[in-house]
């Protein structure tokens, strides 16, 4: 088959030519590879300090990762490839005059004549130091002020070398003491080559001994409106909120730990929820303490306090205070002074109850009488009773009562059916009785058997 044109020649591409001996294949001319180093353009800022530590960005092209920079002869730190148009660097020292710019990458270098300019500033001054005394343990952070600082500027004072030196500005840096003897203490700061002396700037002094944080109030508090701090009834939450002072160290930085006679608490830091216990003997006192801690490097400082939580079953304490009063009024054994000794003194109630005590053993001889369990009872802080709108109180107890009695005067006997409403209080760390009242009918009219 005989192949002709353009197909001859797609043919012939593809075969090897043999000659005497073997086969080869016709060598051709080879291109070296071809290298395009990196190009300097430009620099910003165009100048800074003889000190050094000015921060420069280069643009040109063909940067890549692993460049070096020399300003003046003298390499920069810092060195971060941007992009391959842009580097950022930072100067190194070196003396006043116009310097060139480098930049070298896998050993091709691109320069950029008279491009940056090392300027000799004034020498600093200083003209203040805040605050001016400090601890001679360091750790003191202090502002000084003054001028022509800047980066790259040291502080030492009292000889010993300052760290975290910051330059806010030209008139103003930040720095931390180290640890020295007391007394005064000479302030220097070196921009460069160059230093200025705050004669006796600082005085370093001995530390006074660290204090513990002092738990200022301890308080356990009730969501119920109007009531009374420090007061619990049985399974209630209160808050328990304690004040911290610290000298040395912001409260949200102390661990607070607490404990109790019994309970549960739920939360963490100055203020938690405290449980009361459900099922203890009430009336109860029950011990709330808190351990505040301040964590330092040596041996950590504490502070405590307490706070004594009454624990009540409120509602069973005024319903059995109203009964008992009820029982001992019928049963006409006991004084009228013993019979009322559940009465707040500061209720005007309780003289009224006692003298109407005092009426009924004089007047009445009480025959039978039947004292249920109470109906209803409330704990309303500073509420209202229904009966009468009695206002004021903190319980109120309804009860019915049923009394038979002869009137001792005229030897007439009478009935007495209703209920009773006894209001309460809670004064002086416990619950009382304020005053009584009934609600009900007799069978002799304009009778004064019981208001």
């Amino acid at each position: 088959m005989t192949f002709r044109g353009a197909w001859a020649g797609i043919l012939l591409a593809g075969l090897t030519l043999t000659a005497c001996g073997g086969s080869e294949t016709p060598a051709g001319p080879t291109t070296p590879p071809v290298t395009v180093g990196p190009t300097v353009l430009g620099v910003s800022p165009t100048s800074g300090p003889t000190a050094g530590g000015t921060p420069v960005t280069i643009s040109g092209a063909n940067f890549a990762i692993g460049a070096t920079v020399t300003i003046g002869g003298v390499a920069a730190t810092n060195v971060s490839v941007a992009s391959s148009t842009s580097i950022r660097a930072t100067t190194g020292a070196r003396a006043a005059g116009a310097a060139d710019v480098t930049v070298t990458v896998d050993g091709n270098s691109s320069t950029l004549a008279s491009g940056f300019t090392y300027v000799a500033l004034p020498p600093p001054t200083i003209s203040g130091i805040s605050p001016a005394s400090g601890s001679t343990a360091g750790g003191t952070t202090v502002t000084l002020t003054g001028t022509n600082f800047a980066s790259g500027a040291t502080v030492t004072i009292g000889g010993v070398a300052a760290t975290g030196v910051t330059v806010i500005s030209s008139t103003s840096l930040r720095a931390v003491t180290g640890a020295r003897a007391a007394g005064a203490a000479d302030v220097v700061v070196a921009v460069g080559t160059q230093t200025a002396t705050l004669a006796r700037g600082y005085t370093y002094v001995v530390s006074a001994p660290n204090a513990p944080p002092v738990v200022t109030s301890l308080v356990a508090q009730s969501s119920r409106t109007n009531a009374p701090s420090n007061f619990a009834d049985l399974g209630e939450d209160v808050t328990v909120t304690a004040t911290v002072q610290d000298a040395e160290t912001p409260v949200s930085r102390l661990t607070f730990e607490w404990s109790a006679d019994g309970g549960t608490f739920t939360g963490t830091g100055a203020s938690v929820r405290w449980r009361a216990p459900a099922a203890i003997a009430v009336p109860a006192q029950l011990k709330v303490t808190v351990k505040v801690t301040e964590p330092l490097d040596g041996t950590s400082q504490s502070g405590s306090a307490t706070v004594t939580v009454r624990v009540h079953d409120s509602i069973r304490e005024i319903s059995d205070m109203s009964v008992l009063f009820l029982v001992e009024f019928s049963e006409q054994r006991l004084s009228p002074e013993t019979i009322v000794r559940n009465f707040y003194a500061g209720c005007a109630g309780r003289n009224d109850e006692l003298q109407d005590v005092r009426n009924n053993q004089a007047y009445y001889t009480i025959t039978s009488y039947k004292i249920s369990q109470p109906t209803s009872a409330t704990v309303n802080f500073g509420g209202t009773c229904p009966y009468l709108g009695i206002t004021g109180v903190d319980g109120c107890v309804q009860t019915p009562s049923e009394w038979k009695a002869i009137d001792k005067r005229t030897g007439l006997s009478e009935t007495s059916i209703g209920t009773d409403q006894t209001t309460a209080v809670y004064r002086e760390s416990r619950w009382w009785l304020c005053d009584s009242n009934f609600n009900g009918t007799t069978t002799r009219p304009f009778s004064t058997f019981i208001r």
